[in-house]
C-alpha cells in the first residue's frame, strides 16, 4: 500500500521516497507488529511458532518448507506484492519496467532471486494488460526477457513442459518439488555484491505459474489449487496477483471479497483499495488528477495498441 502511495505522491518512481517506505516497513517488522499495530504473539514466541509449523506440516506431510519462518514471512510473495504498483505503472514499456523493477529490487533486499521473481511476475502482468498473454508461449517469452539464468530457467522449462503435457496438480507438485533437497544446497552467484538465497526459493513461484497458466480463466480454481501445495502462503499470493490482473475484480468470487480482511492492510473497507487503484491508474494515464479521482471517471486511455474502435458510432456523428 505504501509503495502505491509513494508512486501516487511522486507521480513516478522515486527511489529516495521508496527507500523511506521500505525503512518504515523494516521498522514495523523489527518491532514484530502486524498491520493492525498489535504485537504478533506467534512471532514473539518460538514455542507458538513451532506449534504453527507443526500443524502445517501435519496437513502436508509430503512437503517441506524452505524454512520454518517461511510460514509467516514469505519473502518471494512479499517482494512481488510490494513491487506490484511498479509493474502496473510501467507495464506498457518492457525496458522501463525491467529497469524500475531492478531499481526497486535494490531498494527492497537486493537478492538475485527476489529480483528475478519480480521480473517474471512483472512481465506476465505486462503481457496481461496489453492483452498479449498466451499461456502456451509465455514461458519462452519470459526466458527471453530475463535471460538464461539458472536454475530459474530450468524450473520455468519444467513448468512449460507440465502445461503442454496437461499434467494434473499432484503431478506438478511432485515434479517441481522432488529435487527440493538438492536445490536447497545450490547457491546462485552473480557479479558485484548482490546477495543470493537458496535456489529452492523459486519452487513456490514455479508452482504459482503452473496453477495460473493451467487455469487462467478461473480465479477461484487457480487459487484453490495453489492452496494445496506445501508453499500455500506464497503460491496463493502470487496466483492471486496474476489471476486478479487477468480476470479483474469481477473474476473474484463475491463471497471471497466480502470476507476480505482489509483491516489487516490498515484500511477500512474495499472501497479504499479501489480508490487507491484508481489514483494509481490516474498517475499512469497522465490525463487525470490523481488527487481528484471521482467515482464517475470513464476510462479514456489504454496501453498502446490496445485501444479498440467504438462498437457503435457516437451520437451526433
Amino acid at each position: 500500500m505504501n509503495c502505491a502511495k509513494s508512486l501516487i505522491r511522486k507521480q513516478e518512481f522515486n527511489e529516495e521516497d521508496l527507500q523511506k517506505v521500505h525503512k518504515e516497513w523494516q521498522n514495523k517488522w523489527k518491532n514484530k507488529k502486524d498491520y493492525t499495530g498489535k504485537a504478533n504473539k506467534i512471532k514473539d514466541s518460538p514455542v507458538e511458532l513451532e506449534k504453527l509449523v507443526g500443524i502445517v506440516k501435519n496437513k502436508h506431510p509430503d512437503f517441506n518448507y524452505i524454512n520454518n519462518d517461511d510460514v509467516l514471512n514469505p519473502t518471494a510473495s512479499n517482494a512481488i506484492i510490494t513491487s506490484l504498483p511498479v509493474s502496473l505503472i510501467y507495464h506498457e514499456d518492457e525496458f522501463k519496467l525491467q529497469q524500475k523493477l531492478q531499481q526497486w529490487g535494490k531498494v527492497w533486499e537486493n537478492d538475485l532471486e527476489v529480483n528475478l521473481g519480480n521480473l517474471v511476475v512483472g512481465y506476465i502482468i505486462s503481457q496481461i494488460l496489453i492483452e498479449k498473454l498466451d499461456p502456451l508461449t509465455i514461458i519462452g517469452k519470459i526466458i527471453d526477457y530475463i535471460g538464461e539464468k539458472e536454475p530459474l530457467v530450468g524450473q520455468l522449462r519444467q513448468v512449460e513442459k507440465l502445461i503442454n503435457q496437461g499434467a494434473n496438480l499432484d503431478a506438478a507438485i511432485n515434479h517441481l518439488s522432488k529435487n527440493l533437497k538438492s536445490l536447497e544446497k545450490q547457491q546462485l552467484f552473480c557479479e558485484g555484491q548482490q546477495k543470493s538465497l537458496s535456489s529452492a526459493f523459486f519452487i513456490p513461484i514455479s508452482l504459482a505459474l503452473y496453477c495460473f497458466l493451467s487455469t487462467p480463466e478461473n480465479f477461484g480454481l487457480a487459487v484453490l489449487r495453489s492452496a494445496r501445495s506445501g508453499w500455500a502462503t506464497q503460491t496463493c499470493t502470487i496466483v492471486g496477483t496474476l489471476s486478479g490482473a487477468y480476470n479483474s475484480s469481477a473474476g473474484v468470487p463475491v463471497e471471497w471479497r466480502q470476507k476480505m480482511g482489509v483491516e489487516l492492510l490498515g484500511m477500512k473497507d474495499e472501497m479504499e483499495i479501489m480508490n487507491l487503484a484508481k489514483s494509481l491508474w490516474a498517475v499512469w494515464s497522465g490525463v487525470y488528477d490523481p488527487n481528484n479521482v471521482t467515482q464517475s471517471i470513464v476510462p479514456a486511455v489504454a496501453a498502446r495498441n490496445v485501444i479498440r474502435p467504438r462498437p457503435h458510432p457516437a451520437s451526433g456523428y
